[in-house]
């Protein structure tokens, strides 16, 4: 049975009814699995509102099943069936990870000033440069497949530059060949689906942003933050400043700007009332509470209900429930 476990970066429910969320300062959180999923050799078990991550040290193995993971802001890495890796430095400004076995995409939809993503494999040393899409393979040959973006791989004293279209073999010499961008298979759509619910749930977070002044305003950062949507049960990216397509092709929006592209239709104005919690940007841990009596009252905009979630009047419990049951089918 395929299982959905959300986990956020940091949820305290105070038994008084209120909702406090705060972002810790580091990558590994583990957003979303299916399947079988281990964490050191126990397995990931889905339960709401809980939400470990991989510290330095650790190894997710994904058997029977698949995993999505928070890295820096704005960058996901989700792994395949039968595959797994180990956080080297789970450190903001210098994320590395190391995969073991299987398959693995990164997906870097932003990467944000002072943040930095290295994938190694074995004796190579991938650095994913710019905004891309990019997946490791541990078959023989081990190799890097650039789909978008810039990466520079090293293993011993060769060094080489990888850009859209490139695969590289990991071996001790680097070997590099064209690849078509265009032929995927079913772990590629996977995460291309995981992008698309991802990119659902930025709309209404990056509205909520914008309407209550938290966040970017009042932090003076035009950097992106995660932020958590209790509707879609998941954590998304909210950018800093404009839009952007992410590698999938998919919209995120700033605060800013996501009134210019979904106004009163998609009930963001006249009465409509979004009980999402904007996790806040920096090193500091900043709470942001939202009261039980605006969610009871909330309406889902027309839209951007989630999966399994009505339009209408819901309490927060009841979208909590909704959220923590749906299951994503693997083709």
């Amino acid at each position: 049975m395929l299982r959905r476990v959300p986990f956020a970066l940091g949820l305290i429910l105070a038994s008084s009814g209120w909702a406090q969320l705060v972002i810790s300062a580091h990558s590994g959180v583990i957003q979303y699995v299916e399947g079988q999923v281990t964490l050191d050799g126990k397995t990931v078990a889905p339960k709401f509102a809980e939400f470990p991550d991989v510290k330095a040290d650790q190894t997710l193995a994904a058997e029977d099943g698949r995993a999505e993971v928070l890295l820096t802001p704005g960058v996901f890495l989700r792994v395949a069936e039968n595959s797994s890796f180990k956080m080297i430095s789970a450190k903001l400004d210098n994320t590395r990870v190391e995969v073991l076995s299987g398959s693995a995409i990164v997906e870097v939809g932003e990467l944000l000033q002072n943040n930095a993503i290295t994938v190694k494999f074995h004796n190579a040393e991938i650095a994913l440069l710019k905004k891309g899409l990019y997946r490791v393979d541990s078959g023989d040959p081990a190799s890097l497949l650039v789909y978008e973006g810039e990466a520079r791989v090293t293993s011993g004293s060769d060094t080489m530059v990888a850009r859209r279209g490139r695969a590289v073999e990991l071996g001790t010499v680097l070997q590099a060949r064209n690849f078509d961008t265009k032929q995927t298979d079913a772990f590629y759509r996977w995460s291309a689906r995981r992008d698309e619910y991802v990119a659902q749930a930025n709309i209404t977070s990056a509205k909520t942003a914008g309407e209550s002044g938290l966040g970017y305003s009042e932090t003076g950062s035009a950097a992106g933050n995660w932020a958590w949507n209790p509707w879609f049960g998941m954590f998304t990216y909210v950018p800093g400043n404009g839009m952007f397509m992410s590698p999938f092709g998919s919209s995120f929006y700033s605060p800013g700007t996501v009134g210019s592209f979904y106004g009163p239709a998609y009930g963001y104005y006249g009465g409509y009332v979004n009980p999402v919690s904007y996790v806040a940007a920096g090193s500091a841990l900043r709470p942001i509470t939202t009261s039980t009596t605006a969610l009871a009252n909330a309406r889902i905009p027309a839209g951007a209900a989630a999966p399994g979630v009505s339009a209408g009047s819901a309490s927060s419990s009841g979208l909590a429930r909704s959220s923590s049951t749906r299951t994503m089918g693997r083709h």
